[in-house]
């Protein structure tokens, strides 16, 4: 899946590194974005509100990063390659059982 998805962003990109550096991008600030919500989450329910009022403004910064680079159209696709991977990771998961922790996730078949 990985392989097919990679290929499919290099020909979107026509192999040109310009391009390739902001699909990269893209997929480095959603991953940032995604990291800095979860820490949103967690501050918030630690009820640690220094640590919640800068994760909230970090997400804010990287959000407004990554509506910039997707101004540009073409890394739209590495987005949807993003999120088509965390979808089948999330089914997996939902398959597995919602394991907790990495001892519940191992292939046990």
């Amino acid at each position: 899946m990985y392989g097919v998805l990679t290929a499919g962003v290099v020909l979107v990109a026509l192999a040109d590194e310009q391009e390739l550096v902001l699909f990269y991008a893209v997929s480095v600030f959603l991953s940032f974005f995604a990291g800095l919500l979860a820490m949103v989450v967690f501050s918030y329910r630690e009820g640690k509100w220094v640590s919640l009022a800068l994760n909230v403004v970090g997400s804010l910064i990287v959000a407004f990063v990554l509506v910039m680079n997707l101004a540009r159209v073409t890394p739209i696709a590495s987005l949807g390659a993003a999120i088509l991977i965390a979808g089948g990771l999330y089914w997996l998961w939902v398959k597995k059982g919602r394991p907790r922790g990495i001892a519940g996730a191992e292939v046990t078949e």
